[in-house]
């Protein structure tokens, strides 16, 4: 099947030169990383550098197929060219989205519905989910109306975040919804479970190689997680998503200030930030933009504990155990489909014995039962995929619980 992945992207976006027409050309190398001003802007591009999971996930689903990956950017400039839109329309059969939290209040989707309105073609959106729950039926702007409209009317396939997003779909008259998680957690399912046999030992509140994220720049609570777990003459890393560009985090200098060591994807350039002065441990900031090379600096951990899912997820997949702490809607909705051992912040915010409250927490996960969870997750992953008419390598379709097993917990 030829197939048009466009949306959220993987990380070898950096090496796409141009597009024309349906042609992308790519650069036989990156670009490089030194200075704030790289950082920054390498940032902004995505976003969230925790994207880049999506954008791979959903590419790696689709392997054994034809798949070009074209910058949405593409498409939104063409709209005025109806030639470029007829190119592509020869030249794929589908259209995969790779999406998030798309359907929020604050975000208006009208350039997703002129695009999609313009495709001749069948859509996939994968990995569509919700961002505030309250009050969306109410506060869903305008624009997204309009893209649900043009996907209502045409042939449209919709595998979503958790349960709250495809009953809200379904609601809207989407005739294929189904619950399927994010992408980027199938991306290695053995690293996968890996993880999670390793995440019930109440032995990783002793350790002192661990991998933080939260939000930096906003509140103090990964500072807190720090002093908490570390020893005083530890050292705390942190890997940062989008706290240059969202959460007021301040890379000290100008434009051409030295700031990165791509090696080790350490920001070396001095840092302000809120409630930067509650430290009191050594600390290190990481941020990567290849998810291999985060994913092999994420293979040297004991533990990935924090309040970013695509952060631990990464952790993970890499096969080091990891712990969130479930902090919005959108976490919840995706910890709950998956069924991962997580802790609410409320709680663990709250808890004056944090470190006696771990242990006992990670002495009662059932490795075993969540790990045949995630394996019926995985098969109605692939299932619907396959469902869709875009057929799974027969090695990634190896035994599984059935997928009832992932229905059986689906909210009446």
């Amino acid at each position: 099947m030829r197939i048009l992945l466009t949306g959220i992207p993987s990380y070898l976006q950096r090496t796409v030169a141009g597009v024309t027409g349906a042609t992308v050309r790519h650069r036989p190398y990156f670009d490089d990383i030194r200075s704030k001003k790289d950082v920054i802007d390498q940032v902004k591009k995505i976003a969230n550098t925790g994207n880049y999971l999506i954008g791979e996930g959903a590419g790696h689903a689709l392997r054994g197929h034809d798949v070009v990956y074209m910058p949405f950017w593409h498409l939104a400039n063409s709209l005025a060219s109806q030639e470029v839109y007829d190119e592509i329309s020869r030249s794929f059969d589908i259209c995969v989205f790779a999406s998030a939290n798309l359907l929020r209040p604050g975000y208006s989707a009208d350039l997703e519905a002129q695009v999609f309105e313009k495709l001749k073609m069948p859509v996939v959106v994968m990995g569509i989910g919700i961002q505030r729950k309250a009050n969306l039926r109410d506060d869903l702007p305008a624009g997204t109306q309009k893209f649900l409209e043009v996907l209502r009317a045409k042939e449209s396939y919709f595998l979503t975040r958790g349960y709250f997003t495809s009953g809200f779909l379904k609601e809207q008259g989407m005739k294929f919804v189904r619950p399927t998680g994010c992408p980027s957690l199938y991306f290695n399912p053995d690293g996968m479970r890996q993880a999670l046999n390793g995440i019930a030992n109440p032995g990783l509140v002793e350790s002192q190689k661990i991998a933080f994220g939260g939000y930096l720049g906003s509140v103090a609570d990964t500072i807190v997680d720090a002093h908490v777990l570390l020893k005083p003459d530890s050292t705390a890393h942190y890997v940062i998503q989008d706290e240059v560009v969202v959460y007021n985090m301040n890379i000290v200098g100008d434009d051409t200030t030295a700031a990165y060591d791509a090696p080790s994807g350490r920001i070396v350039a001095p840092l302000e930030y809120k409630h930067q002065e509650k430290w009191q441990r050594k600390n290190e900031l990481h941020v990567f933009f290849d998810t291999n090379r985060w994913r092999t600096w994420a293979s040297q951990l004991d533990l990935s504990f924090g309040r970013r899912f695509h952060g631990c997820i990464i952790t993970m997949q890499a096969g080091i155990p990891s712990l969130m702490i479930a902090v919005d809607d959108r976490m919840r909705e995706m910890l709950e489909f998956i069924g991962f051992p997580h802790i609410e912040a409320g709680i663990w915010n709250r808890e004056p014995q944090k470190k006696a409250y771990l242990k006992e927490f990670l002495s009662t996960i059932d490795a075993p039962a969540v790990i045949d969870r995630y394996n019926a997750c995985e098969t109605n992953f692939r299932t619907a995929l396959n469902d869709i008419g875009i057929k799974q390598a027969p090695a990634s379709l190896v035994a599984k619980p059935p997928v009832a097993a992932v229905r059986a917990h689906e909210p009446a």
